[in-house]
């Protein structure tokens, strides 16, 4: 059974906060793909990787759980990994997955011309 939030208006800015948060991880995580497809290496593509750097060191320190989660379960948001934030249950859930898969390939297709540099010698 569900209950409304002790503190609906404070549970909806964390929400939205962090809404707003994941649409530019992920905005900055398909950056790093697309680029490193591209081959581009550009001030854009340090902003990126630092924003997806940030927000993975953040995600790790806090063992695995975004601080935001505990902020809005303490304003009364239900309880459990998608409380905080606006995102279809079955996506927030598997963000960590499918998210660290796009993360190990923007890597793979960034270290590319490196690894041949490196070979080439």
């Amino acid at each position: 059974m569900r209950t409304s939030p002790r503190h609906p208006v404070a549970v909806a800015v964390v929400k939205t906060v962090h809404t707003v948060i994941f649409a530019v991880e992920l905005a900055s995580i398909v950056w790093l793909v697309v680029s490193g497809l591209l081959g581009r290496r550009d001030r854009t593509v340090v902003a990126a990787a630092a924003a997806v750097a940030i927000e993975s060191g953040v995600f790790v320190a806090n063992d695995g759980v975004c601080p935001l989660t505990p902020l809005a379960e303490h304003l009364g948001a239900m309880h459990g990994n998608v409380s905080d934030i606006y995102l279809p249950d079955t996506v927030a859930r598997t963000i960590p997955i499918w998210s660290t898969a796009l993360i190990v390939l923007a890597i793979g297709l960034h270290a590319r011309p490196i690894v041949r540099a490196v070979r080439a010698r």
